[in-house]
């Protein structure tokens, strides 16, 4: 970029101003000189009138030119010192540039994890901050890895960013907020009076869950939160981040935009969490997963026309383990893709023996889908075992779909591409829409049991109806979950429900009674010409 005029000038005039200098310096002795000679001719009597003085001797002629030789002098030691004041000051400059990189991180300018935890040695060695009641927020952005894959890590810098600033904006002067690394960052909180541990702590869920505008899409990252009061979980900073990750753990374990506070009993609960996630480990090593099923129903012919397949977990000491206790531990310890694979693997393995017309039903985590590589998993399942795509019936949750990414979409549309039917587990307990249900264009809706066991309220009964009549409108078979009575299954068949499952037809059974009951309600000759 070219220098402007004014720059110019600003760089010149500390050698020009020594140049003044020495031309005045010059000027100074050309003049003293002529004036002492002067005198001095007057003392020895000698001719001294200026005009003879001056031309009777060289030595005054050639001081003529001594303020132009200082002047010169004088300019090249300004000019020489204003370069060395020049690097001086870049490199103090430069100084200070490495003193901010040392504690700042780059991409947010928050403060990183060295100056955070040099801070804390600080802070707790004084005891001031145990005085002042300062608590330690750590924070997790959810599904942050979902956004970097979908939009890319330019969208995710971006996302990282702005959610630096929103903290910011929350810290006042005397908070440290600071970036850890990837989507983790800390606060150090100096509390006012009265407020509460979770009062930050919910502003800071509110306010990096409110939409972002990145590169014109519409984000929602969405952030859990855990706390740790310093001095008090913690005598050293090394206790008081653990604490904070601690509580953070369980605040991820509770679902998405969830505050929780360091309790003690928090390091036992983790404790054991690591023991079973090593154990589930080699248990799918070792093949220690077994498959029960659940028939559904057809409510027109009485006969089974499908059947759900549901993970237990037979542990070496503990027996069977059911899926409430260890699918979550799937999903946070990074096992449920493993865990998912050897699901459907099974389930398509043993269906292929089944009577034809019978398929089966294997329900998806949400997770499942940001792998990416779900749609290629499913078609080579299907080609290793040999069972035909439209026998395979995969579940997923409306939890997966209220704010469907692109990857959500995209592995959607390949799903159904390949041929499998896909259903709508628990239908009603969260919150889909119309346009979602058009959008991804289900098979199946499976009414969540939680509506059966109520069917004895009138608004209850006509809330079904509705959904029964939705689903028709759209084209969507209905499975009524949780039916028991007599009364659940008149209900189903007088509303037109196209499926039942539940205790009153049969429960969770081997895959051995499965098959002997399947034989029963198809004979070979029959189940040859519905093929």
């Amino acid at each position: 970029m070219p220098f402007s005029l004014q720059d110019r000038l600003a760089s010149t005039r500390p050698g020009l101003l020594y140049a003044a200098g020495g031309a005045a310096l010059g000027a100074l002795f050309c003049v003293s000189g002529f004036l002492i000679d002067v005198q001095v001719r007057r003392w020895l009597h000698l001719q001294a009138d200026p005009v003879h003085v001056f031309t009777s001797t060289t030595m005054h002629v050639l001081a003529l030119v001594a303020p132009f030789i200082l002047g010169y002098v004088f300019l090249q030691f300004g000019r020489q010192r204003h370069v060395n004041d020049e690097r001086l000051q870049q490199l103090g400059q430069l100084e200070a540039q490495l003193r901010d990189r040392a504690r700042l991180d780059e991409l947010t300018q928050l403060s990183n994890r060295s100056h955070l935890i040099r801070s804390l040695e600080q802070g707790i060695a004084s005891r001031e901050w145990h005085a002042r009641g300062a608590l330690v927020y750590m924070l997790d952005l959810d599904k942050f890895k979902q956004i970097n894959d979908t939009l890319g890590h330019r969208a995710g810098d971006l996302v990282l960013a702005e959610v630096a600033r929103r903290i910011q904006r929350l810290c006042r002067s005397e908070d440290i907020p600071v970036r850890l690394g990837g989507d983790e960052f800390v606060v150090v909180r100096f509390p006012e009076a009265g407020e509460r541990p979770e009062d930050f702590g919910q502003a800071l869920i509110a306010s990096i869950g409110s939409p972002m505008d990145l590169q014109n899409a519409f984000l929602k990252p969405g952030v859990s939160v855990g706390a740790a009061r310093i001095g008090v979980d913690g005598g050293n900073w090394s206790d008081v981040l653990l604490s904070a990750d601690l509580a953070l753990y369980v605040a991820k374990s509770s679902g998405t935009g969830s505050f929780r506070p360091f309790q003690p009993d928090m390091r036992r609960a983790k404790d054991a969490d690591a023991e079973l996630a090593v154990d589930l480990r080699k248990g799918l090593e070792r093949g220690d997963l077994e498959l029960h099923y659940q028939p559904l129903f057809s409510t027109r012919t009485g006969r089974v026309s499908s059947v759900e397949a549901l993970c237990r977990w037979r542990h070496p000491t503990r027996g069977l383990v059911y899926p409430n206790e260890f699918i979550r531990l799937a999903e946070r310890n990074g096992l449920i893709v493993a865990l998912g694979r050897a699901v459907l693997h099974k389930a398509c393995e043993t269906a292929a023996l089944w009577p034809a017309p019978v398929g089966v039903a294997v329900n998806l985590s949400p997770l499942q889908f940001e792998d990416g590589n779900l749609a290629s998993l499913v078609a080579g399942v299907l080609a290793e075992t040999g069972l035909a795509p439209g026998r395979l019936d995969l579940e997923v949750t409306e939890s997966l779909l209220l704010e469907p990414s692109p990857m959500v979409q995209r592995t959607m549309d390949e799903l159904r591409a390949l041929g499998v039917k896909i259903t709508m587990d628990d239908f009603g307990t969260g919150f889909s829409s119309l346009s979602t249900l058009r959008r991804f264009r289900f098979d199946r809706l499976k009414i969540d049991r939680s509506f059966t066991t109520e069917l004895a309220n009138a608004e209850t009964a006509e809330i079904v109806r509705t959904m029964v009549r939705l689903a028709s409108t759209l084209r969507m078979d209905t499975v009524l979950e949780g039916v028991e009575t007599e009364q659940h299954e008149l209900f189903a068949r007088l509303e037109g429900l196209d499926e039942v499952q539940g205790y009153r037809y049969a429960k969770p059974m081997a895959d051995a009674d499965l098959l002997q009951l399947l034989s029963a309600q198809w004979p070979e000759g029959e189940v040859a010409a519905v093929a």
